[in-house]
């Protein structure tokens, strides 16, 4: 399953996350905005597509970071990870997310993400 995944970054170089639905998979556990990419569509596509229907903003500024592969035990995933710098609009909780907040790199090191993020998570670290 391949995902577009945005670390999205304020002026203030706090970090936006969002907290998952309860009845989702890792339910409860925080993560970095994103989606699944639709057949055949190019990973800057989604990601532009799933932070807006997922947070409502529009992004006006990013690259390429990393991709991650992650198995777990019903699936693999494969993250393309995007660091984003600039964007317009105000985020907010649009797809069902339970709480989003901008956090430290210190704070985000002691919250409970999929197993996945945590190498994401490490290589912002290294930044």
């Amino acid at each position: 399953m391949k995902v577009a995944v945005g670390v999205i970054f304020n002026k203030n170089k706090e970090i936006l996350i969002t907290r998952r639905p309860l009845e989702a998979s890792h339910g409860g556990y925080w993560e970095f905005p994103g989606g699944k990419l639709m057949q055949n569509e190019e990973a800057d596509s989604a990601l532009l597509r799933e932070i807006k229907e997922e947070i409502g903003i529009i992004i006006s500024d990013y690259c390429f970071l990393t991709e991650v592969f992650h198995q777990y035990d019903d699936k693999l995933v494969h993250l393309l990870v995007y660091k984003i710098t600039a964007f317009t609009g105000k985020p907010q909780c649009l797809e069902g997310q339970l709480a989003m907040r901008w956090v430290s790199l210190s704070e985000l090191k002691s919250l409970k993400f999929p197993e996945a993020n945590h190498k994401i998570i490490s290589l912002i670290d290294l930044k």
